[in-house]
């Protein structure tokens, strides 16, 4: 890499062609609602509480929660991805807008004043100096006391074998399948996922895996839910 904006606009490519449709949330999305997001903050939907999807792809995340009553926003790098998800979710077709890949401390989406931003899957496409920035603009984003959740590539995950080092706290990671390479932020622990995310008052810090296949690799990921000071 010659600088951050090769390593954004690769990683804007590559999601520009991945093919990866998922109509369907995960159990990372669910039951962060059913055993966080409702009982420890209260936040069930029924006040139509204001959510950022950050890196919403063809967002059957930010669908889900809307489904539940949130007032609900979804922002991508890729613009095909959101097509997508405007043609899925016809009824909430106005609240998905492209985000550049270079962050700003300033960065404001849709007016911001969310009480729960979700990041899930998306921030780990960041170099160490862009994810500060781009974590202090989510939290300025926040109501006072508002949630983040996160989710961050550990380095049990799968790509990690397939990476070598960059620059900035990126690894260039190539796949066999993939036509272009890919530029991930791995974390290497919990006490490192504290450590990015020290903006916020961490709340609960766990993680998730999965392999579903014995030639399959495995899909290690970090999750940090933390909290704007009220």
């Amino acid at each position: 890499m010659s600088d951050a904006t090769e390593y954004a606009d690769a990683n804007r490519e590559y999601w520009e062609e991945k093919e990866y449709t998922r109509p369907n949330v995960d159990h990372d999305v669910f039951r962060f609602y059913g055993l966080v997001l409702g009982p420890d903050f209260g936040y069930w939907g029924d006040d139509g509480e204001r959510l950022l999807d950050f890196g919403c792809g063809q967002a059957a995340s930010t669908n889900f929660f809307h489904e539940h009553g949130f007032d609900a926003y979804g922002v991508d790098v890729s613009e095909s991805e959101l097509d997508i998800a405007r043609e899925r979710y016809p009824d909430i077709a106005d609240r998905f807008r492209t985000v550049e890949p270079e962050p700003t401390e300033s960065d404001e989406f849709f007016g911001g004043g969310f009480d729960v931003i979700i990041a899930l899957q998306s921030l780990y496409y960041y170099s160490d100096s862009d994810l500060d920035t781009r974590l202090r603009s989510l939290y300025r984003n926040l109501n006072d006391g508002g949630v983040l959740y996160a989710t961050m590539c550990g380095e049990r995950h799968g790509l990690y074998s397939h990476s070598e080092p960059a620059s900035d706290g990126l690894r260039k990671v190539t796949l066999p399948e993939a036509e272009n390479p890919v530029y991930v932020n791995f974390t290497e622990s919990e006490d490192d996922l504290r450590d990015t995310f020290d903006v916020f008052d961490p709340v609960h810090v766990g993680f998730y895996n999965y392999r579903f296949r014995n030639d399959d690799e495995e899909s290690f990921h970090y999750t940090f839910v933390g909290q704007k000071s009220a």
